[in-house]
């Protein structure tokens, strides 16, 4: 499996539940839905804080023209400059504090 391919399998399972599929799910299971939507929004959070992690090292930012990763993620992403912002705070966050990082991968957060 490459990263292509796991971005694929990402996107088509969020294409599913944004899609008329996810429209028989029950009430009732609304609530199991919602805490793995958590645990995968915890693990992408550490997955995106990881790779831009090696792109803000690398300043690969400077190959597009860009001074610095939140001008990058606003102009290629389309992000607010808060949430640009944002993003690369939690990144520097996250790769300050291994141990906060890895509860995400884990998905470990509530325990």
């Amino acid at each position: 499996m490459s990263v292509a391919d796991a971005l694929r399998m990402m996107n088509a399972g969020l294409d599913y539940l944004n899609g008329p599929g996810a429209a028989e799910l029950d009430a009732a299971s609304s609530g199991l839905v919602l805490r793995s939507l958590g645990e995968i929004e915890a693990k992408f959070t550490a997955a995106h804080a990881s790779v831009l992690a090696r792109f803000d090292a690398a300043d690969a930012h400077d190959s597009d023209g860009y001074g610095n990763s939140a001008a990058w993620l606003m102009a290629m992403t389309d992000m607010t400059r808060p949430d640009a912002r944002t993003k690369v705070r939690r990144m520097r966050l996250l790769r300050g504090q291994p141990a906060m990082a890895g509860a995400l991968v884990s998905a470990d957060i509530s325990k």
